[in-house]
């Protein structure tokens, strides 16, 4: 049975029944979780099944002409939503480029860009950054925790700064924290005077020293290298300070319980509310590993610790009973 046939079968219980429950089809009819889940998820998609707290499953079946105004009104929503936006797009386009694209050209022009291919040039790219630094430095640094003697490298390199009074902030994943000799280096560094916050998920590698210098990754070299690309100017820098800020707006400042395992450590909020917001979005297991830092057996780790902790049977259940609980209304 394809998943379209399923999908049909169960509208049909869902009319027959509409306080049919998900054991029917996982236990009854040898359904897997993944084919009723993509069962759910189609039905969902076609405006066929909305979610109801009525129901102890979750759903309500809606008859098909219904279903179908629903949907045409809500594209008619976000269509009227679209032009309103380009409108809006457009009259401002109109005074950026009569007010701001002369004061541009001028700042542009003192911009510097350059790509640095290789470890070895990355690494006195970094070295050179941290010598110049006067006020600040600040750093972002998703992905898995480096090896050790890397960390021990730049732990040196960081005390040299702020021993001269140059502050420091940075953010790093909250899984690679968790990692013992990541947990001992972010605790010497927030103890040397660096200000060491953590958080779930962060957007790119960045560094950015006081507010004309911006080191980020770039694509790999095609024999496989590091690259990274340097920004000059206070105009791009400020924009990757932006980014910078707004994260370390919502970063968890370092306790000690913040590089603690999280086994354990059960909150409905962190790490679990980040996977149940991927799982509502329908991110692949790879996915949610990629963006969580994590690899893809800890991802299915979580996701059963949630469903274990929610006393739920299934990934499926397990997201009603978010929805029930508020944790995606924000």
């Amino acid at each position: 049975m394809d998943a379209r046939a399923r999908a049909q079968e169960l509208y049909r219980l869902a009319l027959d029944n509409a306080a049919w429950h998900p054991e029917t089809l996982t236990e009854n009819r040898g359904w897997s979780g993944t084919e009723l889940a993509e069962a759910l998820r189609l039905l969902g998609e076609l405006g066929l099944f909305v979610p109801s707290s009525d129901n102890r499953n979750g759903w309500t079946a809606l008859a098909p002409d219904t279903a179908l105004r629903k949907l045409l009104l809500d594209e008619e929503q976000h269509t009227n939503a679209l032009l309103n936006t380009v409108r809006q797009t457009r009259s401002s386009l109109a005074r950026v480029l009569a007010d701001f694209q002369p004061v541009h050209a001028r700042d542009l022009a003192s911009v510097q860009m350059e790509v640095v291919n290789g470890m070895a040039n990355v690494s006195a790219v970094l070295e050179d950054a941290s010598r110049r630094a006067e006020e600040e430095v600040l750093s972002l640094h998703p992905g898995r925790a480096l090896p050790a003697g890397i960390i021990e490298a730049g732990l040196e390199r960081d005390r040299i700064v702020l021993s001269r009074g140059v502050r420091m902030r940075t953010i790093h994943l909250s899984s690679a924290a968790t990692a013992p000799h990541m947990t001992a280096y972010l605790r010497r560094l927030n103890g040397a005077g660096a200000q060491v916050r953590t958080a779930h998920t962060l957007p790119l590698r960045l560094i950015v020293v006081d507010h004309s210098l911006a080191i980020v990754p770039a694509s790999q070299t095609s024999d496989g290298e590091i690259a990274a690309v340097v920004l000059r100017g206070e105009t791009l820098v400020g924009v990757f300070r932006g980014i910078f800020e707004h994260c370390w707006a919502s970063a968890t400042v370092l306790t000690e319980s913040a590089t603690d395992s999280p086994e354990g450590d059960w909150h409905p909020t962190g790490r679990h509310r980040e996977l149940v917001r991927m799982l509502a979005g329908g991110l692949t297991d790879e996915a949610m590993a990629r963006k969580l830092g994590v690899s893809e057996r800890t991802v299915r780790r979580l996701v059963s610790e949630l469903t274990e902790r929610l006393g739920t049977a299934s990934r499926f259940q397990a997201g009603v009973c978010a929805v029930r609980l508020g944790w995606l209304d924000d």
